[in-house]
């Protein structure tokens, strides 16, 4: 027998950490003020079948002593439910009884027939949660209005798919995680049963390593002692426990943090050629990296985020020396950006691959929005004008030069009288003070630096203006065609067309306006099969006509 099954907890008292909940219960059942359908939600491995048992028990206990609440656990009806052989408490695993027919058959039928030997007729549903909306619709009114022998324990670890009328309907108590300090002293006793000594760092690791769940926690200890040992130690631990995922993010964030972008793509080539999903491991590289923004504040906190052994903790605290809190900020904002491209990617490590030569040749300087415009700005230099003189008299006339200078520096003079004068000096100007035309070949060759600032303006339309072709550029508005009409309704909304209209303004130094267009037809055919005949080269393969 499994040691989760073998130790499952049969009375409150023996629950883990969930006192908040198991004292309502026992108030309840003493004074005699039980609900008709209780829901129970929380994480997997924290004791919300467990206790519906336990309640089930409690509630048709014949031995249960006067004015107390936990079942003697030796009478037929307690047996019974402990064996799951009871036909008055009906469990019913909503994971693989989703229809409407089998709410009809397993409770409202049944729920119509009084208890056989018990005193209620309690149902336990599982992952309530997986059942139809038909079946939970025809489950509704016997929850609303059940008999007076019948009473609902509802069990879910996802209660936000519960229909409101379902949830409205129920007492509802939310189990937390198991505390790893509680966790390992449960697992301490439970392996001093099993005549096992454990070391009280192996008890650590185990506990975060179950990430609040006790049935993992219970698995892993079973692994364990599945060694033989009588004494486990760190050594035979680390043989045991699987720590490959937390080795994997030190190792290519150690990459990351010393700039070797050829050690990094190496790394990914070689989880790619060992067939690790690229997917997961991209997950799980965030996470690590949400780890070590909080180690640079609380440690301790960090430590109970993931599985570290006194090796990686040094490795954390290396990684805290290369990198400071804000590039850790910088490089966990990257990785969230490529790793939204890594599903859709036609080769899955192509994103993290990009993320690691862009990090490894970028400069890691703060900078802000209007700094990267400016940035991107003077990299154009050429199509700007460079010196504007304005000049003011007491006159309604007034006159503007543009003098395309080398000087940076634009220069305001205002006069109020032929001998007065005042001179202002101000930063590059963020609009265009002219109105040249713009061709084609230029908004093509900016095009680079037009979707990196739409990346710090709008990130969420860089997808689809990467997409995006230039189909014509005429008077200075700029026609770009796109593929499907979703990505025409995006960039032709108000804001977004503003935001991208005052980029093209920016960086090519004109007032420019965009037309945005679908393409149809035998256009969009042939651009069909380009996309095909490009991703069937990428995968070494071709189209067959």
């Amino acid at each position: 027998m499994a040691l989760y099954h073998k130790y499952r907890p049969q009375t409150f008292s023996d629950v883990i950490d969930q006192e908040h909940i198991i004292k309502t219960l026992i108030n309840q059942i003493t004074t005699d003020k039980v609900s008709h359908a209780y829901l129970f939600t929380g994480p997997r491995g924290v004791g919300k079948t467990t206790t519906a048992r336990i309640l089930a028990k409690s509630l048709n206990c014949k031995d249960k002593k006067e004015f107390t609440a936990e079942p003697c656990n030796n009478c037929q009806s307690c047996q019974e439910i402990t064996n799951s052989t009871s036909i008055d408490v009906i469990e019913i695993d909503a994971a693989s009884h989703t229809g409407v027919d089998n709410v009809r058959q397993n409770i409202i039928e049944n729920s119509q027939f009084k208890p056989t030997t018990s005193k209620l007729k309690i149902f336990i549903i599982d992952e309530v949660h997986m059942l139809s909306t038909a079946a939970f619709n025809a489950l509704l009114k016997t929850l609303e209005e059940p008999p007076n022998y019948v009473v609902f324990i509802l069990a879910t670890t996802d209660p936000q798919k519960l229909p409101a009328t379902i949830i409205s309907r129920c007492q509802r108590y939310t189990f937390s995680k198991v505390p790893s300090k509680e966790m390992s002293q449960s697992l301490k006793n439970i392996a001093e049963k099993e005549g096992v000594k454990i070391e009280e760092n192996v008890l650590l690791r185990v506990a975060r390593k179950s990430e609040g769940c006790l049935r993992d926690g219970i698995s892993l200890l079973e692994q364990l002692m599945a060694s033989g040992a009588k004494k486990i130690t760190e050594e035979i631990a680390s043989l045991v426990l699987p720590s490959a995922s937390i080795e994997l993010q030190l190792e290519f964030a150690k990459y990351l943090a010393n700039k070797q972008q050829k050690e990094a793509l190496n790394f990914l080539n070689k989880l790619d050629n060992e067939g690790l999903n690229i997917i997961y491991f991209s997950h799980d590289f965030i996470e690590f990296l949400r780890v070590l923004m909080i180690a640079g504040v609380d440690m301790d906190l960090a430590e109970h985020e993931l599985d570290l052994n006194k090796e990686n903790k040094e490795k954390i605290q290396e990684l805290k020396t290369l990198l400071s809190e804000i590039e850790i900020i910088k490089l966990l904002d990257l990785a969230i950006k490529r790793d939204s491209e890594v599903k859709n990617s036609v080769l899955p490590q192509l994103p993290l691959e990009m993320l690691a030569i862009e990090w490894c040749n970028q400069d890691n300087k703060t900078t802000t929005k209007d700094e990267s415009l400016v940035q991107v700005k003077n990299e154009n230099k050429q199509l700007e004008p460079k010196k504007i003189e304005l000049v003011v008299e007491n006159t309604v006339q007034q006159t503007e030069t543009i003098e395309p200078k080398k000087e940076e520096n634009i220069e305001i003079t205002t006069e109020t009288a032929p001998e007065t004068k005042k001179e202002i000096t101000e930063p590059v100007l963020n609009t265009p003070a002219n109105n040249a035309p713009v061709s084609k070949e230029q908004v093509e060759n900016n095009w680079s630096n037009i979707i990196k600032a739409l990346e710090i303006e709008a990130p969420s339309m860089t997808f689809i203006l990467k997409m995006a072709k230039i189909q014509n550029v005429q008077n200075n508005v700029i026609t770009l065609s796109v593929e499907y009409s979703f990505h025409k309704e995006k960039l032709s909304e108000n804001v977004t067309k503003q935001k991208i209209e005052n980029i093209f303004n920016t960086i090519l130094g004109s007032q420019i306006r965009i037309e945005i267009t679908e393409i149809t037809g035998e256009k969009k055919i042939e651009a069909n099969n380009n996309q095909l005949n490009n991703l069937a080269t990428a995968l070494g393969g071709q189209i067959l006509n």
